[in-house]
């Protein structure tokens, strides 16, 4: 890759807790991003400390957005919550001709992002949302069992993720999530369903003793649109009291979480130390089955859930600076069923 693709393309969102993450691995691999967002003071402070150009860019001013996203050949979204800033800056880089990634797990905002594939394709650039951790990977699995049982009607996804903190945006996006309501993939159709409504384990003998209750996660419009399993269910660990509790009262809850993620502070959270980082895995579990009851399983395992999630980003920015995709495309359309294995790390093991 030469120099000019390294430095041409933008990161907005730098200074947020995965976007600093995100930009210590491109600097690690050589890249020289713009530094783009709305706090002035915090990417002044990252300018520095880097030499990198920034910018301070607010999405309502869609002038100087426009503006600055026609000087570079992508922009890395990783500001959320998505569902306020995925359509502002997908707008202008349809506008403009410049290729959107974000690291997005929204259901809303990514359900969004695919239904823009005409106009990505007329603009001939391309919309890749969820490049990070839970999508990626969960599709890459996914998309790993397909190929093990092409004709496989249903598919349920297990997420188990290790994360040394939680930032502002993840918070606010899970929020949004919850107070949405459940959903599930059913008959190839995006369907709502009450929040944590099935409950399982997850398959394999060493799978660890955990429950996992549904829950509407962008990895289900992934998965749905690469293989084209008609019945797809997602899920993260919940037990069956809180999973219960969960029917119940998610929606309040998710309002309750996002008025408190609202009140707390916007600035990039301590991380752990590389020691504490180095010891956390996260975990995929994906089963399938046919008509005829016949079922194939795999586990994914990689790193600690942001790191994994920022390794993979700076990877698919990589791929599309190197060889441009055109369209609205999920990972696994855009970068194969073998992407997640780009992250060190990384691994699928048969069950």
């Amino acid at each position: 890759m030469t120099i000019l693709t390294r430095s041409n393309w933008m990161l907005y969102g730098a200074y947020g807790s995965t976007g600093r993450l995100i930009l210590d691995e491109a600097l690690r691999r050589g890249h020289r991003p713009v530094l783009a967002g709305r706090d002035s003071a915090q990417l002044s402070a990252l300018g520095q400390a880097t030499g990198l150009s920034t910018l301070p860019l607010p999405l309502d001013d869609g002038a100087a957005l426009r503006a600055a996203l026609s000087r570079v050949s992508g922009v890395l979204l990783a500001a959320g919550p998505y569902q306020l800033t995925g359509q502002p800056m997908r707008a202008a880089c349809l506008d403009v001709g410049c290729s959107y990634l974000d690291v997005n797990g929204e259901i809303g905002d990514f359900s969004a992002a695919l239904a823009c594939d005409a106009q990505a394709r007329t603009a001939g650039i391309a919309i890749i949302a969820g490049v990070g951790y839970g999508v990626a990977f969960a599709e890459c699995l996914a998309a790993q069992l397909a190929l093990r049982l092409p004709d496989a009607t249903w598919l349920r996804l297990s997420l188990a993720t290790q994360t040394g903190a939680r930032s502002r945006g993840a918070q606010l996006s899970t929020a949004a999530t919850i107070a949405a309501g459940g959903r599930e993939i059913y008959q190839g159709s995006l369907r709502k369903r009450a929040l944590a409504f099935s409950t399982w384990s997850a398959p394999g003998a060493d799978a660890p003793r955990m429950r996992f209750a549904a829950a509407p996660l962008a990895e289900l419009l992934a998965v749905q649109r690469s293989t084209g399993i008609p019945n797809i269910v997602a899920g993260i660990p919940l037990s069956r009291a809180t999973a219960a509790l969960m029917r119940i009262a998610g929606p309040l809850l998710g309002k309750l979480l996002t008025r408190q993620a609202a009140r707390a502070s916007n600035t990039a959270v301590a991380s752990p130390s590389a020691a504490a980082i180095a010891v956390l895995r996260s975990r995929v579990w994906a089963e399938a089955g046919n008509a005829t009851g016949e079922r194939v399983a795999a586990m994914l395992e990689t790193g600690e859930g942001y790191h994994a999630a920022a390794a993979a980003a700076v990877r698919a920015l990589e791929l599309q600076l190197l060889e441009p995709r055109v369209g609205a495309l999920t990972p696994v359309q855009a970068f194969g069923a073998s992407f997640a294995l780009l992250v060190p790390g990384t691994s699928i093991q048969e069950l």
